[in-house]
């Protein structure tokens, strides 16, 4: 069976799974260029060269490996986000703050803003507990 591609039009196999040209890639980072230009807060904040620094900083330190994912479901995924752990919106003071960053994929991402939305604090404390027992199995790191 074939499938068509409804950007570009290519015809694919179904066992491919996405489009050979890689189209919902490119359709995912022209809607990330969008939401930052349009309705992100703090825009200067996230295209700063000290969030890009310490953004990197945060994936070296977690191995590149979402915490969320690791811990609370037992499976091994790959980080996308640096996530606040104190909103800005709350504390704008703890952006840049190694301490207040854990490494997330963008699932865990939107699963943890969800549970922000009922149980803040509650969450807050679980991802600290993860950090916690990510630096003791694997030392103190940065």
């Amino acid at each position: 069976m074939n499938k068509i591609c409804p950007r570009c039009r290519t015809v694919y196999s179904y066992s491919i799974g996405q489009c050979p040209n890689q189209c919902s890639s490119k359709a995912k980072l022209e809607d990330n260029r969008v939401y930052d230009r349009c309705q992100r807060d703090n825009k200067e904040f996230y295209s700063s060269k000290e969030w890009k620094r310490l953004r990197a900083v945060c994936k070296d330190k977690f191995s590149g490996l979402c915490l969320w994912s690791l811990y609370k479901h037992n499976k091994i995924k790959r980080g996308l986000i640096a996530h606040h752990i104190v909103p800005l919106s709350q504390d704008l003071n703890k952006g840049l703050e190694l301490s207040n960053l854990v490494y997330l994929s963008d699932e865990a991402h939107r699963e943890i803003h969800k549970l922000y939305e009922s149980e803040q604090q509650e969450t807050i404390e679980l991802i600290i507990k993860f950090i916690e027992v990510w630096e003791i199995e694997h030392g103190r790191g940065i």
